[in-house]
This record gives C-alpha cells, sequence and structure tokens, in this order.
C-alpha cells in the first residue's frame, strides 16, 4: 500500500502514514477493514490534485504518429497513442511535464498549466532518420560518415519471406552474398560465402555477432554417429538456425576485413551482425502472428513409364537396370507366378510370388514417388509483448514451429522462448539482459550417396515395380518364416536380408535419425555513462547448447555396415564464454574536429565434447532402440572427442570526423589464442570524403568516395600442436585385418606430425568505392571494388613415407579474390497513398588457388568420382574427373566407330562458381494494400548431377526412353551395325564423324553413363544458370476504429506468400543449387541428393 502511494505523492504518503497511526489507536479493527477506510480517506485528496489531458500526436505534415510514446516526466505513468495518433492519460496535476516521443522525430516535454487538450507536432530528427550501421562491436554509426562497406538487410522482408531458417531468408537480398542451400530438409543449413571462398579446408561461413557478442553457428559431421558423411547421410543444421527470425530489429552484412578487423581471426569470412529487439516505453503491445505453409517438390526429374525392369529387352525381376522389355506390348492382364516355393506375405496379407512370365502393362512411377514424398505442411505462431514503464523497457517473445518436410517422414519442431530487458537505474548507469532458450527436434531422411538413402532406391526402382508393400513376411520354399524382412525391386520376395537398395518406404517409415538440441543463451550488459563523453561498458555471454543424436537401421537396410542392424548415439555439449570490457569516449579536438576513441578488452573461452556410441549386429530382429540389442565388447565401440579454445585480444578504434566532410578511422587488435604460437596483430584503416557541397551539384544530394585496408584471419583447428596419440585403430592391408581392439585394446602415434608453429591463415584486403543519391535521395547508387589474398592457408599436406608420418597440418596454402558490387536504389513513385520502390544488387568475384606446398590437387569432396577441388590456378571448388579426350582444336579424339575416348586422367570438367549473381526487389503500397517481389538470378557456373549420369545406366529416365526407327544404318559404341528401318531403344548424335547410336552399350556398359573413373563425364556438366522468384508477397492491413472498440486490435495484417515458385534453369528436373555435400566449400555436385521446395503460406498478425 505505502509503495503505491509512493508513487503519487509525499504528501499522500505523510497524511496516510498519520491516519494509520490514528487509526491503530483508537480503533480495533481488522486489517482490511483499516486499508479500506485509509483509502476512502486517501482518495479523495489524491483526486483532488488529479487531471485528465487528452489529444494527439502528429507529424509536421499533419498525419497522425500510432504508437508514439507520452509519459509524465519523473513518474513510469506513460501512455501511447492509437492508430490515429489520439491519447489520453492522467497526470498529477497542472504542474506535471509530459515528454512525447516517437522513432525518428525529435522529443517534446510540454508542461499541462490548465491545458485539457493538447495537439502535439513531431518535427523529424534528420540525424535520426540518416541510414545507421550497427557495427561488429555494437554501436551504432551513420553510414554516411563510414568508409566500411556492408549490407543492410531488411528485417520485415526476412520475415515476411516465411522462410522456416534465418540463412535461407537471406537470398537475394544483399550483393556479394551468396547463400546456397544443400536441399528442403527442415531445418537443414545452408553454406554462406561473403565475397567468394576465403578458406579451403576451414568453415565457410561468415562470424555471426548477436547482440554484440560471437554466437555459434556450427555444423558437425561425424562419421561416428551414424548419420553419414557428407557425401552420402542426412542433412545436418547450422546453428544460427537457432535463432528466431521474428526477434530480429537489425541485421547488417560487413563484409570488407577493414569492417571485422577487431574480430581478428575469426571474421575471415566475414562478419553478420544481428540486433534483436528491446521494447518501448509506454503501454504494452502485444503481437501474435500465426502462419501456415504448404510445400511441394519444386523439380522431378521426368522418368519413363514404357521399359520394364532387364537388360538387353529382356525383363528380368532382379536386375537392377531398366533395359527391360517395351512395356506396352506385353500381353496385358495378370503375371504368371509359381505358387509352389517361397513366397512373402505384406502387412494387409498381400502375398507375393516368383514371377515366370511378366504380362502386366501396369506402371508405379506415379505412386512409387507419391508413397516417398508429400506435400509438406508446417505451421507457426508467434507471440510477442513489449513495452516499458519509465526507464525500463522489455521484450518477450514465445514462438513454435511444427514441420512436416516434403519427404514423408521428415520433421522440425522448434521452439524459441526470449526476454529482452534495459534498466536505466539512473543517468549514469543502464543495465540490461537478453536471454534466450531454444528447442529443437529433427528427423531427417538419408540421402545422395547411400544405399540406404531415398532417392537412391526410389529413382533407380523400374516403373513396372510397385513399392508399395516394403516390408512383410518371408516364407521360404522350406516352409521357414523370416518377420519384417525388407522387400525391395531386387529383392522382390524379400529372400535376402540385403535388398541392394533401400525400398523409399523402408527409409522414410523404418530408419530414423533424430537429433535434439536444447540451447540457452544471455548477454547482460551495464553501461556506466558518468558524463556525455564517456561510456564504459561490460558484457558478457554464456552460449551452452546440447545436441543429441540417435540413428537407428533395422536389420535388413541396405549397405554393409547396416544391414545386420545399427543403433547410434552421440551428445555433443558446446560450451561458450565470452566477456568484454569496452570504453568509448567522444571529444572535440577544436570546433571543426572531434575524436571517438574505442578501447576494448575480450575474452573468449569454447569448449566442445562428443560422447558417441554404437551397437552393430543386432542379436534380435527389434525396432526398439535400446543397448539391449548387443550386449557383447565386439558389437560396441565408444568414442569421446573433446576440444579446448581460448583467446583473449584488445583493440582500439579511433574515429576522426573533420570539417563534417572527411572521415577516417583507424584500428587495430592484437590477439592471442590456444591454438597459434605467439599473438597476432590486425590492423584497418578506413576513409570516407563526403563531397556534396564541394561538387555543387543541383541533382546530387549526396556523394561519398570511400576508401579501406584491413586484416582478418582464421584459428588454426585445437590441439594440432603436438603429435596427438590414438586409439581404436586397425591394419587392413592383411587378408586378416588386425584390429586392436581384439587384443584389449592399445594407443600409437597418430599419422598427423603435430606443428608447434602454427599461425592463423591471413586475409589482407582494400577496397574502394563510391555511394551517390540524386533527386533528393529518390535514386541511389553504391560500387565498390575490392581485392584480397589469403595467405598461410591452413591444409594437410602429404609427408614422405621416411618421416615416419603421413599428413601435417600447417600454412601451406595461398589464394586470392577480387570482385565488383553494385547497389541500387529507386523510390520510383511516392504520391500519396501510392508508392513504388525498386532495389538491384549486383556482384561478380573472380577467384584463384595460388599456392598449395607443391599439391597438385586438394580434394573438397572426397569419395566421388567427379570431385570439387582445390588446384593451384583455378578457382577453388573446381569439377574434376574423367572425361573425353580432345584434339588441339577442341573437338573430339574420337574412335573408329566415331565416339569419344576417355581421358588416361581425371581433368578439370567446369567451375561451379558462378560469373555474376543478382538480386532485384519491388515493393508495391497502395493505401492499406502492399505487394513485394524478390527474384534472384545466378549467371554461369557448371553443376555435375551425377544422379541424371548414373540414372542413364540404370534406364529409368526418359532421356534413356527414346523408341525410334532408324533412318540410315548406324554404329553404336560396341561397334555393332543397326541397319536403316531398325526399331530400337536410344538416342542418335554426331560427335563430329557423323551420326552414332547411343543405346544400352552405350548408356549402360559403355562411357555415357555409370560409375567410377571410366566415365566421359563431361557430357553430363549442365550450365548452372538459374533465375528465381525467390518471394512473391501480398498483404493487407485491417484497421478501423471499430475493430479497436470491439476487440482491442489495433490493426489486423494477412499476408499470401510464394517462395521460389517460378525456378527457371537449364537441369532437367534437379535443381543446379542443391549440393550434395551440405554446408561446406565444395560446390556444383548432386548425387541422389534430397531435392528443393517451393511453398504457398499464408500468414495472419494480430497487433494489439
Amino acid at each position: 500500500m505505502i509503495t503505491f502511494l509512493l508513487k503519487k505523492k509525499r504528501l499522500v504518503l505523510i497524511i496516510f502514514l498519520h491516519c494509520e497511526n490514528y487509526l491503530n489507536k483508537n480503533f480495533k479493527l481488522m486489517k482490511i477493514e483499516k486499508y479500506l477506510i485509509l483509502l476512502l480517506m486517501i482518495c479523495p485528496i489524491m483526486l483532488a490534485g488529479q487531471k485528465i489531458v487528452s489529444g494527439s500526436v502528429l507529424d509536421s505534415s499533419g498525419q497522425p504518429l500510432p504508437g508514439a510514446n507520452i509519459i509524465e516526466v519523473g513518474t513510469s505513468n506513460g501512455v501511447s497513442t492509437d492508430f490515429d495518433g489520439n491519447f489520453s492519460i492522467t497526470v498529477s496535476g497542472d504542474e506535471s511535464v509530459i515528454e512525447v516521443s516517437f522513432t525518428g522525430f525529435e522529443s517534446q516535454q510540454i508542461t499541462v498549466g490548465d491545458q485539457s487538450s493538447i495537439q502535439i507536432s513531431l518535427n523529424e530528427d534528420a540525424e535520426l532518420l540518416q541510414e545507421v550501421v550497427v557495427t561488429s562491436l555494437g554501436f551504432i554509426e551513420i553510414r554516411d560518415q563510414m568508409g566500411q562497406t556492408s549490407s543492410k538487410v531488411n528485417t520485415d522482408a526476412v520475415v515476411r519471406s516465411g522462410e522456416p531458417t534465418l540463412l535461407n531468408s537471406l537470398s537475394g537480398k544483399a550483393s556479394g552474398v551468396k547463400i546456397s542451400r544443400s536441399n528442403a530438409d527442415p531445418g537443414a543449413g545452408a553454406t554462406i560465402r561473403i565475397r567468394g571462398a576465403n578458406t579451403i579446408s576451414g568453415a565457410s561461413a561468415p562470424l555471426f555477432i548477436v547482440d554484440g557478442v560471437p554466437m555459434n553457428n556450427s555444423t558437425f559431421y561425424n562419421s561416428f554417429d551414424g548419420r553419414g558423411s557428407r557425401s552420402g547421410g542426412v542433412s545436418n543444421g547450422s546453428r544460427i538456425n537457432d535463432l528466431n527470425p521474428n526477434d530480429i530489429a537489425s541485421m547488417e552484412v560487413l563484409k570488407g576485413a577493414s569492417a571485422a578487423a577487431v574480430w581478428g581471426s575469426r571474421a575471415a569470412n566475414g562478419v553478420v551482425v544481428i540486433t534483436t529487439k528491446e521494447g518501448q516505453s509506454g503501454d504494452a503491445k502485444i503481437t501474435f502472428t500465426s502462419t501456415y505453409s504448404f510445400d511441394e517438390v519444386s523439380e522431378k526429374i521426368p522418368m519413363q513409364s514404357t521399359w520394364g525392369q532387364g537388360r538387353s529387352g529382356s525383363y528380368g525381376a532382379t536386375r537392377a537396370e531398366s533395359w527391360g522389355d517395351y512395356i506396352p506390348e506385353r500381353a496385358g492382364g495378370a503375371d504368371t507366378f509359381n505358387t509352389a516355393g517361397q513366397f512373402f506375405t505384406a502387412l494387409d496379407g498381400t502375398v507375393y510370388y516368383p514371377i515366370t512370365a511378366k504380362n502386366s502393362r501396369d506402371t508405379f512411377v506415379e505412386r512409387n514417388w507419391d508413397q516417398a514424398f508429400q506435400t509438406g505442411v508446417f505451421h507457426q505462431n508467434d507471440l510477442t509483448i513489449s513495452g516499458g514503464a519509465g526507464k525500463d523497457k522489455y521484450f518477450f517473445s514465445l514462438s513454435n514451429i511444427d514441420q512436416e518436410g516434403i519427404i514423408v517422414g521428415s520433421s522440425y519442431d522448434r521452439t524459441n522462448l526470449r526476454f529482452n530487458y534495459k534498466a536505466r537505474l539512473n543517468d549514469v548507469i543502464s543495465l540490461s539482459n537478453k536471454m534466450s532458450y531454444s528447442y529443437s527436434r529433427t528427423n531427417r531422411i538419408q540421402q545422395s550417396s547411400n544405399t540406404a538413402g531415398i532417392l537412391l532406391g526410389l529413382l533407380r526402382t523400374p516403373p513396372d515395380f510397385d513399392n508399395t508393400d516394403y516390408i512383410g513376411t518371408y516364407t521360404s520354399s522350406s516352409g521357414a518364416e523370416t518377420a519384417n524382412r525388407h522387400r525391395s525391386y531386387r529383392r522382390y520376395l524379400g529372400n535376402s536380408q540385403n535388398p541392394s537398395y533401400n525400398n523409399p518406404g523402408w527409409t522414410v517409415h523404418e530408419q530414423k535419425s533424430i537429433a535434439t538440441v536444447n540451447r540457452v543463451t544471455a548477454t547482460p550488459e551495464i553501461t556506466i555513462k558518468p558524463n556525455e563523453w564517456l561510456q564504459v561498458i561490460g558484457r558478457g555471454n554464456i552460449d551452452f547448447s546440447d545436441d543429441r543424436r540417435t540413428t537407428f537401421y533395422p536389420i535388413g537396410s541396405a549397405g554393409g555396415a547396416f544391414n545386420n542392424g545399427a543403433f547410434f548415439e552421440s551428445e555433443i555439449a558446446l560450451r561458450n564464454y565470452s566477456f568484454d570490457v569496452i570504453a568509448r569516449a567522444t571529444n572535440d579536438l577544436t570546433s571543426d574536429i572531434s575524436l571517438t576513441s574505442t578501447v576494448g578488452w575480450s575474452i573468449n573461452d569454447r569448449k566442445y565434447n562428443r560422447n558417441s556410441g554404437s551397437i552393430t549386429g543386432f542379436l534380435v530382429n527389434s525396432t526398439k532402440q535400446t543397448t539391449s540389442l548387443n550386449t557383447s565388447a565386439e558389437a560396441t565401440a565408444f568414442e569421446n572427442y573433446r576440444t579446448f579454445r581460448k583467446s583473449n585480444r584488445g583493440y582500439a578504434v579511433f574515429n576522426l570526423d573533420m570539417f563534417d566532410q572527411l572521415y577516417i578511422a583507424m584500428s587495430g587488435g592484437i590477439e592471442a589464442s590456444s591454438t597459434i604460437k605467439g599473438s597476432f596483430f590486425y590492423p584497418s584503416i578506413d576513409a570516407a570524403w563526403n563531397f556534396t557541397n564541394a561538387l555543387g551539384s543541383s541533382a546530387l544530394s549526396f556523394g561519398k568516395l570511400r576508401a579501406t585496408w584491413g586484416k582478418v584471419g582464421v584459428q588454426p583447428d585445437a590441439h594440432q600442436f603436438q603429435t596427438l596419440a590414438e586409439g581404436g585403430f586397425s591394419y587392413s592391408t592383411y587378408s586378416d585385418p588386425i584390429s586392436i581392439d581384439s587384443f584389449g585394446g592399445g594407443y600409437r602415434l597418430d599419422n598427423n606430425l603435430g606443428n608447434p608453429n602454427l599461425e592463423p591463415e591471413v586475409k589482407t584486403e582494400w577496397e574502394i568505392g563510391t555511394d551517390l543519391r540524386f533527386l533528393n535521395d529518390d535514386l541511389r547508387f553504391s560500387m565498390t571494388y575490392y581485392s584480397n589474398e589469403i595467405d598461410g592457408i591452413l591444409l594437410d599436406v602429404n609427408l614422405s613415407p621416411s618421416s615416419g608420418f603421413s599428413t601435417q597440418y600447417g600454412n601451406f596454402g595461398s589464394m586470392k579474390n577480387n570482385g565488383l558490387e553494385i547497389d541500387l536504389g529507386w523510390n520510383a513513385i511516392k504520391r500519396g497513398d501510392l508508392n513504388l520502390d525498386a532495389s538491384l544488387n549486383w556482384s561478380k568475384n573472380t577467384n584463384e588457388v595460388t599456392d598449395l606446398f607443391g599439391t597438385e590437387t586438394i580434394s573438397l569432396s572426397p569419395g566421388a568420382s567427379v570431385s570439387s577441388r582445390a588446384i593451384v590456378g583455378q578457382q577453388l571448388g573446381v569439377l574434376y574427373g574423367t572425361g573425353s579426350r580432345t584434339n588441339a582444336d577442341g573437338s573430339f579424339d574420337l574412335d573408329s566407330n566415331g565416339f569419344p575416348q576417355i581421358t588416361p586422367s581425371p581433368i578439370i570438367l567446369g567451375d561451379p562458381n558462378p560469373d555474376w549473381i543478382a538480386g532485384i526487389g519491388l515493393n508495391l503500397d497502395y493505401k492499406n494494400l502492399s505487394l513485394n517481389v524478390v527474384l534472384e538470378h545466378s549467371e554461369g557456373g557448371d553443376f555435375m548431377p551425377r544422379t541424371l549420369w548414373v540414372l542413364h545406366r540404370f534406364g529409368t529416365t526418359e532421356a534413356t526412353a527414346n523408341r525410334i526407327t532408324t533412318t540410315q544404318d548406324l554404329r553404336n559404341h560396341d561397334g555393332d551395325l543397326v541397319p536403316a528401318g531398325t526399331t530400337v531403344r536410344g538416342n542418335v548424335r554426331d560427335f563430329g564423324a557423323g551420326n552414332v547410336l547411343l543405346d544400352e552399350d552405350w548408356y549402360r556398359t559403355g562411357i555415357g553413363g555409370g560409375f567410377g573413373d571410366n566415365q566421359a563425364y563431361n557430357f553430363g556438366v549442365y550450365d548452372a544458370t538459374f533465375t528465381k522468384v525467390r518471394e512473391l508477397s501480398l498483404s493487407y492491413l485491417i484497421n478501423s476504429d471499430r475493430l479497436n472498440s470491439l476487440l482491442g486490435l489495433d490493426n489486423i495484417r494477412l499476408t499470401a506468400t510464394g517462395r521460389n515458385l517460378i525456378n527457371i534453369n537449364k537441369v532437367p528436373g534437379i535443381d543446379p543449387e542443391t549440393n550434395q555435400y551440405g554446408v561446406g566449400n565444395a560446390l556444383g555436385l548432386d548425387y541422389f541428393t534430397n531435392p528443393q521446395s517451393k511453398s504457398v503460406l499464408f500468414s495472419a498478425a494480430f497487433n494489439f
């Protein structure tokens, strides 16, 4: 009670205390009765001094400002204006002062006096309306006064895109930034490159700074958790996807070394600076948004349905290929069976017998597809509450997304909770804390180079095989039954435990790959500002995550490692701590020169711990995920892997503002780390000259020239100084392999020789550019040219056998990039209720690997017949494999039959790096209606879809289904003569010496389709150019006084969005963005990788 009255008036408190004392002395009253009497006595006194003030808040043109804050100065009493800019507030009395504020406008303080109705007009704050940049240290700077280059990503556009994960929502929205999504698996990671490749074997992702501190964005692949490798397994997620896009207030992509130099050896790939939302003073603002999405496979490979299972034109029930008989010429009706012996009984009672004659003309291409793929959906709900009282502000959000992927059985469930709080204790000290919790659970489906993967089994399935009954009971000729037997097209009776390739039904229903992540972050901060020119900040952070992965393969799963059953479990714990102390001072050196100085010190501690265990070879055929399936030591494996990294750095930044037109910034950071020898210094300098007034042009409203230079780096891997010991090894060069675990275990020196002289990779970059604005800032143009060199790239190189070691990790490589970035913006129409904005970003990057320490090539995609490689003199990631021989003039070196011949060794087949990329944005507003379009174009580059190439061998695609009657004598790859007038299956092509026949001998047994290093893969390389409509959205804002009076709603926004609805490319049935190797440096490869998606989603946002 006393607390309540304290907020009103000292006089009231004194009266209250006297009255309470009087009642205690003279009356025996219950506590509640006493306070009721006191309230009756005090309220008239309180009300006598209060008054109600109403009014409206407008801008300089007379338009209302909804959401403006009105606060009684010296109290926490405050309200906000409604949609029409109106307000009503009860103040203490005539002497009260109210402060009116609105973002982007100058605040006003008004003494109430005898006024009961006030109309307030706010003027735009010219300084606040200038575009600002959040630096990598979390400070706000005016963009026009900076020499550094960055791209601001509109957070409304990120949310509006409806992408479930953050990285994918950035596509096409910033120059020099390329997002490559591996596939459409729910929650899967994506590769983000800023200004091309900046390392060879290290992580390619930029550093993410969230609220001033680094945020872990790891993507962990390891072969010990049963999820497979990058070449074949399941997709892994990027940890930045734990962040809810709806919580983001601003996002800035810092591209150059100068902008990121204070972060030293963690910033070579660029920096993405994210600031989460804060509350605003006044009444609580509540927003509830619900989104529902429908997702479909974006492209399907054209499959044939006219040729049956078999070879050489004859049906074969267990053959791998579909080079069998011509289905339309079959007898028709039911197949003929042998019912006397073995058979397979499906779960629904359907019985399958050995086929003796294939009569049926039925095909199942679409049916088989629909059993593996579906219309994916996700439902997302977001609740945010923000507000504040006086000097305290808060922001709360709760979000959940529940997604079913386009592949049957795939799923992604994520819940986010965030609470950001900021309190100004007094005029000197402010406190804040930003806390978040995220939970995610995914089940992803096996893919790529993996006989247990979904597309490998599905796309190799002949068109005349029905995949429906994938599990059942096999009964042998002797009557012995085997339950839970896997039935696939090569084992259609389930008569072998090994199905060769998984039936897709088995992949999606029986195999499991679950990942559950719990993550907590907290960023407390104290700001001490003893005067106007100095502030000191202490900022801490903890980032804890636990990633539990379980992978289960029942007995009968395809693949030698899984066929007898396998259960894997891993627990990955990450513990990241950081602390910064920053002091920042601003001084006027003269009337025309000011200096802002920033000095800081930071410490960072990162710990990784993984415990993995596996059980292989189940003793019972059970689907229960337990270690009891086989408890023998021989069937059990365990591994613990840990890394520890510590680093600290001191840094300083000095910003000079001279004559309001010349701006110079110098920074330097010295860093020491547990992974490097000694300490390293990372300097930078940038300058900007505002020449607007010097030029004196009426058309030019702003002009700036800028230049920067700086150094950043990449830290070495942990624990590479020493030559370590390893256990669990085996020697397999003998006919009878020897494993040390079979002899009680042991240790040996690792094959990798330690390196005590490790240094970070260092990227040195310079850039020049200009920013121009015309026609009162309606037309904007920005251009940047950059060049960088990366020295001391960390690689594993081969050593001489005489050294006793096979490899050593060290600073052995170098690489360089140069490029051009252009950004255009145009406020095309500004006429009352009609506004049209357009933007264009365009960028080109050229990369070259300049040194590999004498190593010929380094594979970025181990295990592939066509690999993505680092080769000196080439761009990083070039495609490498066998191809066809050529003559000096570029023509094919043909054999006597007119066919190409294989190169004796691998050659460069293509370059997956695009020639240039661009994004176009259009935003049209008319009254309450908004239309937004984002297009992305990638020009050039090469793509090798080995899926299509291998399917040539299997004969399941339309490309191999042609049935022709020859019009001339033709020879096939084997040299056989096919006379004119012959009806054959195949295609006709001229390689330079006249027409030849591409038939089964070319595709299945020749060099025109298949596996290994005996293929002419150059014929399978496609142009990777694509154009996509990334986003097409239409929204309508519903607002009215009636809506507010009836439901308490300020407005409702309804939005319909299409994602990737239009995709124009030159690859049949496969999106050239697909990447078999997931998040990493390997590009341009596909091998039965899970497909991409297109989506339509609807959302409704309710603002209270």
